[in-house]
């Protein structure tokens, strides 16, 4: 086993923890770190050597984790389909990954893979090939996730300019897939539909990619990205109706009828998002979400496949084993 040690934040999440599977099914030392989450544990001390707790806004805490580090994946933040930004995000995606820069350089960490996303990348129509950009545009984009992580890829990339952090930049579009143990919104889309749950679905359509592929790249782009670069990590474009129809079929259940446009439910999006956040409630229907369906997914890989051979498998794959997880691994853990 190599004894370099490779840390990952946010080892927790479903990314995290796939990245910690592909790391530890290449012989890596890995150390990985988590914040809430603790029913996870059990799975991360299949795949890691050492299991820590880290809180990425608390500068002391973060710092003392990456001690002896000699790689650092930085995953932990929060995904979320808010219109605004609040403390919380700001704190955890951009907060939160000063303090993973700024630990890096002051333990010698000889390169961070950043995390990203694709959802940083503006656009002017629904046409236009995506491909990566040399610098981020928080202003030409929308949504709190993407506005925080437009700006955290920004740090990074100020990091590698003028502090010289070592540090590459993995982009995926939507995750789906196994290893999911805290519920994403498109992952509770598809344990709704597997449970029956899911009366209704809307149109709509966007480039989904399998969890496996990115911790891949994510592995690869540690030993062989290029300092200060961005790489897409795409899959492939799949409709709602067909990521619905997929997961029916994976679980052995009907898929729902009705279909509702995005243009009528997108008349009450703002509402609902108002009244979800007064409650306190889990937002599903966000005028950014919706507007997610309805925008440019033509994104590129060809970055990372001419780099690494990155070829990502058909979705409905990956569908497959996220329905199967949640009935064999997490129903199962309940």
């Amino acid at each position: 086993m190599n004894n370099e040690i490779h840390v990952v934040t946010g080892a927790s999440g479903r990314t995290g923890l796939a990245l910690c599977a592909e790391l530890h099914a290449r012989g890596r030392y890995v150390r990985a770190l988590y914040y809430r989450g603790e029913r996870v544990i059990p799975f991360l001390k299949q795949y890691a050597d050492e299991v820590v707790y880290a809180d990425i806004t608390s500068p002391k805490s973060i710092s003392a984790a990456l001690e002896g580090a000699r790689y650092v994946y930085h995953l932990a933040g929060i995904v979320s389909i808010a219109s605004k930004i609040d403390a919380n995000i700001r704190a955890v995606n951009i907060d939160g990954t000063q303090n993973v820069i700024d630990a890096c350089l002051a333990h010698g960490v000889k390169r961070l893979v950043y995390t990203g996303t694709i959802h940083t990348l503006p656009f002017s129509d629904n046409t236009t090939v995506l491909r990566e950009i040399p610098r981020f545009e928080p202003d030409a984009v929308s949504g709190a996730y993407a506005v925080s992580k437009a700006v955290a890829s920004n740090l990074v990339l100020d990091a590698v300019h003028t502090r010289a952090l070592d540090a590459v930049i993995g982009m995926p579009s939507g995750i789906v897939g196994g290893f999911e143990m805290k519920r994403s919104n498109f992952g509770q889309m598809v344990v709704d539909v597997a449970e029956r749950r899911l009366p209704i679905y809307i149109t709509g359509r966007y480039d989904f990619v399998d969890v496996k592929d990115v911790a891949k790249a994510l592995a690869d782009l540690a030993d062989k990205g290029v300092t200060g670069e961005s790489y897409i990590l795409s899959g492939h474009t799949l409709t709602v109706k067909e990521l619905v129809e997929t997961s029916a079929r994976a679980a052995g259940v009907k898929p729902p009828k009705l279909c509702l446009p995005l243009g009528f439910v997108n008349l009450f999006a703002g509402i609902a998002e108002a009244i979800s956040l007064a409650r306190g409630q889990t937002l599903m229907f966000t005028p950014y979400a919706l507007k997610v369906l309805g925008d440019n997914c033509n994104f590129s890989h060809e970055k990372i496949t001419a780099l690494t051979g990155y070829a990502p498998r058909p979705v409905q794959e990956a569908l497959k084993d996220q329905v199967e997880f949640y009935f064999k691994v997490y129903k199962k853990n309940d």
